[in-house]
């Protein structure tokens, strides 16, 4: 009994130094688990939902200068993006004409009596003879005011009320350079080889060596790096301002390239015998009016009107808005999106309301 006792106690000794110890030792707080995704639950990345590209995607949009693209074309250059514009003669007596196929914008556009003038406008190469350079008109420095680039020509109409191309020049805030050969003879020659008025030349690569000193704005048509969609086929475009100015163009299918005919026969440069060509047609429909007692013909460069476009052997209708005298004339077609043209040279017609534009497929 004694040892049973005995026995007893011991238990109760060991319970309580056991409890003692139990109550004594620190408590340890519970850890809570720290969220790692990579270990626990693996976060799913979020798959991103490609957006659709709409039908027509624009490398650039209308005043939008890509660095590396042509300002005119669109296409790669390397250079300062520096835009020279030329008025030249557009008669009998003026072609073939000089640098026209180094141009990578070209405007046709009356002056008086029907007779028209091409602005071309030159970019990333330089001809060192291009011309005949003739005078300017009105309806020029509305051209000018819309692009602000460095200008050539040769004189123009002045000292006649509504007329005047320096009075125009003011008023529509040009800011841009000027190089007038009645004013300056910096880049300007005479050829023997013809009579005068049509022998006027500029050299622009000694023009941009000593007179391009301003930095123009950026200004390029709209341009989109796939093939047109919808539209009729035309492989054939004919277009005439007058007897003596009958102008076709001419698919070459491989190339995807509009070739220029004047009167049947082909549009050369004279410096290199190359055919002008181009990749893009503008029409733009204008208001045209004869202005009383003189032989000159205006124009409403600002407004909107109707437009044709001839890309790539497709023809596409449209309009064309130009909101005012600073502003682009931008091209759209007929459900009202921007009009896009593929990468190359581009040349637009101006011509009136009623002109007609006959093509085929």
């Amino acid at each position: 009994m004694k040892k049973a006792v005995i026995i007893l106690c011991i238990l109760s000794l060991s319970f309580g130094l056991f409890s003692c110890k139990k109550e004594e030792a620190p408590e340890v707080p519970a850890e809570t688990p720290v969220e790692t995704p990579a270990e626990e639950e693996p976060v799913e990345e979020p798959v991103e939902t490609p957006i659709e590209e709409p039908a027509e995607t624009l490398s650039h949009h209308y005043g939008e200068v890509v660095p590396g693209l042509s300002p005119l074309t669109g296409l790669p250059y390397e250079g300062d993006g520096k835009v020279i514009m030329v008025q030249m003669e557009n008669t009998k007596a003026a072609r073939p004409h000089s640098g026209l196929s180094e141009a990578g914008i070209i405007y046709e556009m009356e002056v008086e009596s029907t007779i028209t003038r091409l602005t071309a406008f030159f970019h990333g190469t330089y001809p060192q003879k291009a011309g005949p350079v003739r005078s300017a008109r009105k309806q020029h420095m509305f051209l000018w005011s819309e692009w602000n680039y460095l200008y050539i020509y040769y004189g123009g109409s002045k000292n006649l009320e509504g007329q005047d191309i320096d009075t125009w020049r003011k008023d529509l805030g040009i800011t841009a350079k000027r190089l007038d050969g009645t004013i300056t003879s910096v880049g300007f020659s005479r050829s023997t080889d013809r009579v005068a008025p049509h022998n006027a030349y500029t050299n622009l690569e000694l023009v941009m060596a000593e007179a391009y000193d301003f930095e123009p704005k950026d200004r390029t048509l709209a341009y989109l790096d796939k093939e047109v969609e919808g539209g009729q086929p035309a492989s054939k475009v004919s277009l005439s301002y007058r007897a003596d100015n009958k102008i076709t163009y001419e698919l070459r299918e491989e190339e995807g390239v509009y070739d220029r005919f004047i009167n049947g026969e082909p549009m050369m440069d004279k410096e290199n015998n190359t055919q002008i060509s181009v990749k893009n047609i503008i029409v733009q429909h204008v208001e045209h009016y004869h202005v009383k007692d003189t032989v000159y013909t205006n124009m409403e460069m600002i407004g909107t009107g109707a437009a044709e476009y001839f890309i790539g052997g497709t023809m596409k209708k449209g309009t064309w808005v130009r909101e005012n005298e600073s502003s682009m004339t931008k091209y759209y077609d007929e459900e009202g999106k921007e009009m896009a043209f593929q990468p190359g040279k581009t040349f637009i017609q101006i011509m009136r309301p009623e002109s007609e534009v006959n093509f085929e497929g």
